[in-house]
């Protein structure tokens, strides 16, 4: 059982009118749901409170003047209530309600119009290169002359990346 089918068989369940199993299911799911079981709680005190209240009896002669009370409105029809008028006080406060209500919105409308922003144009540009230490001319000019390899991977190695690095997968 969740909490709103609890809380649409609460009253049954208070007024003991459910079955046994609805029972049974309710009184677990307060144990399990603080919730409902606080729920409960209030419930059962609010009605021990009202049913702990003394019975209220009306005057002897209540009775008596309800009837002859009916009677002159049967008789005489019901009285026609009148329509309440504002009064010159209230229509002034309404106007100046709505006078204010305006110049509210017409300063939000001014405030919230479109500006024109003025900046400083700005250029865009690469940060300078930083040279690098093991790039010598020396070290430059034997890549080409056939020597060994590893100071061309040094070189690279050094030069910043403006590719995207691959990696490739193995075919299973």
């Amino acid at each position: 059982m969740d909490c709103r089918e609890f809380r649409d068989q609460h009253a049954l369940f208070v007024d003991l009118r459910c079955s046994a199993l609805e029972e049974s299911e309710m009184r677990q799911h307060l144990s399990h749901c603080p919730k409902c079981s606080r729920h409960d709680t209030v419930v059962r005190r609010s009605l021990m409170l009202v049913r702990s209240l003394p019975t209220i009896e009306p005057s002897p002669d209540f009775r008596a003047r309800l009837e002859a009370r009916l009677r002159d409105i049967s008789a005489h029809g019901a009285p026609v209530p009148q329509p309440m008028r504002p009064s010159n006080a209230a229509w002034l406060a309404i106007a100046a309600s709505v006078a204010f209500v305006a110049y509210l919105a017409a300063d939000a409308v001014r405030s919230s119009a479109p500006r024109e922003i003025r900046m400083a144009p700005v250029v865009a540009s690469l940060p300078e290169m930083e040279p690098s230490s093991v790039a010598t001319s020396a070290l430059v000019a034997t890549v080409p002359t056939g020597m060994s390899v590893w100071p061309a991977i040094m070189v690279a190695s050094q030069a910043p990346i403006h590719f995207v690095s691959t990696e490739t997968a193995t075919e299973r």
